[in-house]
């Protein structure tokens, strides 16, 4: 589905030039899970950015079902780490927002949005505006307004970053139900190990800038997953895997 060839990006201004990716290559296939964890301002939101076609690649190129990247498409949607609602808009109407730009029939359109209120447990707050919604359950109408416009890969840069840790565990396992229910192929960014091993199929280790792939993990934990499987010891054993791998990522020269 998603295949990464030496991707390369290089930032240049008239006094300084940063090398922020360096020969990243991989691949993802339908249905995968995927977390790539890495430290902060190692280069993943720009990684993403260049898989979602916002900005473009120095060196190297971007297949999706074998079609170069070359701008924004309706068959990537990405969620960002901040809550990117429209406040003047209800639940129900932000999570309709892109459906109304398409040639649906209204009834169509409310069966889409009523499986997403219902999916992401939003039901019974339908009418409400974002602003009497909390972090958690404004970053599920995001998660849902995505999903409505059925992308084929969900790009998501930090979704839980700015969550407290409850609300961010929370969430975490709300995905993972969320995953099982649709199957979306999903990307998922974090500098948090725990959170990529309990999301993930497979964990893409990262270095510091520039950015390199150092280590791939297959998870081997089966679903459905549930909090307590991070209390268990088979689990604090695997994170200390990837830690490891994590920690010992010497920085390239830029």
């Amino acid at each position: 589905m998603l295949k990464v060839t030496n991707v390369s990006k290089v930032y240049t201004n008239e006094s300084r030039r940063v090398k922020a990716i360096e020969d990243l290559a991989l691949s993802i296939k339908e249905g995968e899970f995927v977390a790539m964890v890495g430290p902060s301002g190692c280069g993943k939101t720009t990684f993403l950015k260049v898989i979602a076609g916002l900005i473009s690649a120095s060196h190297g190129e971007v297949l999706f079902d074998g079609v170069k990247i070359i701008g924004p498409g309706k068959e990537r949607g990405m969620v960002f780490q901040g809550f990117t609602l429209f406040p003047w808009l209800t639940v129900r109407e932000n999570i309709g927002f892109g459906l109304e730009m398409q040639k649906l029939s209204r009834k169509k359109k409310n069966e889409i949005t009523n499986h997403y209120l219902a999916i992401t447990g939003l039901k019974d707050f339908s009418n409400a505006y974002p602003k009497s919604l909390s972090g958690g359950m404004q970053q599920r109408v995001a998660i849902a307004r995505t999903l409505a416009n059925n992308p084929k890969i969900l790009l998501m840069d930090e979704p839980f970053g700015s969550l407290d840790s409850q609300t961010r565990s929370q969430m975490q396992e709300f995905l993972t139900k969320l995953w099982e229910t649709e199957h979306k192929t999903i990307l998922f960014i974090t500098h948090d190990v725990r959170e990529a091993i309990f999301l993930a199929d497979k964990v893409y280790v990262l270095s510091e800038r520039p950015m390199h792939i150092k280590k791939v993990f297959t998870v081997p934990f089966s679903r459905p997953r549930k909090r307590a499987l991070k209390r268990s010891k088979e689990f604090f054993e695997f994170e200390g895997k990837v830690e490891l791998a994590l920690e010992n990522n010497p920085q390239r020269s830029s």
